[in-house]
């Protein structure tokens, strides 16, 4: 069922549009969340969030904080997968609609191509759920691509885990020594590995790693050829629905509780976008942040949206990982989500970007170093 919030909310981004933006010049975050302008204006910031309030009764502007006309914008989505289901909940729920966007869906091979497909993009009206670690590797790699900016934040957990059966002799990471990993060669959880064996001391000379599509890694986990595997968090929870029927436990190690660095994902636009047409990039923002908030609070409806649009989808395998996603990998719990402005989840703490950014320059051997207020902004959402 479509729910209108549109009422409620649209005050506070018109308290943001006034407290944010400025005519004639473009809007930037400082390292510590602060919003300025290239135009002359007076550095500001949101701090609390305000209430809101009926824009009806708004009259202190006749700048609309959303397209006046209904614009077309690309999402590229980097393979469906039930640990982002917001964008296509925020469709059957209206949020776009409410803010007039009208979304076209592309879908993609992985994270990676769906970032270079947004940045590739022609006039610069698209978006992806991707990641400051994205953004990071294609400016490295080519300087000349078009900046890439995040403007809500997403999952700021580790999202990937290693994941085996209780009983198989393993309780610690010191217990992998001598066993076999599944994991998809390539992946980021395959790089993610690398890194937890050696923060814990292994050695990858005293494990074997098979190299395992991650559709097959469940099957190779339950049917003993492998130990473990390594995937994203989300996959626990299929496990738990399988694993009990063999008289089986599932045990794991989330990377995130071991301090390993997270790609810190969030909805990425061009910077362009933002500069040129920051009512589109505003409309993108809520709509995504209003979608992940609904899918926090509401996560049966969510997933019902969900595997409605995705045929094939079991609901409640898909609702088992999402759950296990929102926590795991969110890090939202959803009884207190309940009580805030949906803006708030889409806020990037600056300190938590400028710690993480070094380790993963250094994990991933990333040359460029970066000024993290040009990877994100906080413009369009409010702080917690």
């Amino acid at each position: 069922m479509k729910r209108r919030s549109l009422t409620l909310v649209l005050g506070t981004v018109m308290v943001l549009v006034l407290s944010a933006c400025s005519p004639g010049g473009s809007t930037t975050t400082t390292g510590d969340g602060t919003a300025t302008t290239d135009g002359g204006a007076t550095p500001t910031t949101t701090g609390e969030a305000p209430d809101s309030t009926d824009p009806s009764e708004n009259t202190t502007t006749t700048q609309s904080p959303f397209p006046e006309e209904p614009v077309v914008v690309t999402l590229y989505v980097g393979g469906v997968t039930s640990s982002a289901p917001q964008d296509y909940a925020a469709q059957a729920q209206g949020f776009f609609e409410d803010v007039n966007v009208e979304i076209e869906t592309v879908v993609l091979d992985g994270t990676s191509q769906a970032v270079q497909a947004v940045a590739a993009h022609s006039g610069g009206f698209a978006y992806t759920q991707g990641s400051l670690l994205d953004e990071m590797l294609i400016a490295d790699a080519n300087p000349d691509a078009p900046p890439l900016v995040a403007i809500t934040a997403g999952a700021m957990r580790n999202p990937v885990a290693l994941m085996f059966l209780e009983g198989g002799g393993i309780s610690n990471p010191s217990d992998l020594v001598g066993k076999t990993i599944g994991v998809p060669q390539g992946s980021l959880s395959a790089a993610y590995l690398d890194v937890f064996l050696e923060s814990q001391g292994v050695s990858k000379d005293d494990v074997t790693i098979q190299n395992i599509g991650f559709s097959a890694l469940n099957p190779a986990l339950l049917q003993g050829q492998v130990d473990a595997i390594v995937a994203f968090a989300r996959a626990i929870a299929s496990l738990n629905i399988i694993a009990p029927e063999q008289g089986e436990t599932v045990g794991y190690f989330l990377f995130g509780d071991y301090g390993i660095a997270s790609p810190l994902t969030g909805v990425v636009v061009q910077k362009s976008l933002m500069e040129e047409h920051p009512e589109v990039a505003r409309a993108i923002a809520w709509a995504t942040t209003t979608g992940l908030h609904f899918c926090a609070v509401s996560a049966e409806e969510c997933i019902t949206d969900f595997v409605e649009i995705n045929d094939g989808r079991d609901y409640d395998q898909t609702l088992a990982e999402w759950q296990v996603a929102l926590e795991a990998q969110y890090g939202i719990d959803p009884a207190e989500a309940e009580g805030v402005d949906p803006l708030t989840l889409g806020w990037f703490d600056p300190d938590l970007i400028a710690a993480t950014l070094p380790d993963l320059r250094e994990l991933f051997e990333i040359e460029t170093e970066f000024d993290p207020a040009t990877l994100y902004t906080n413009d369009y959402v409010l702080q917690p």
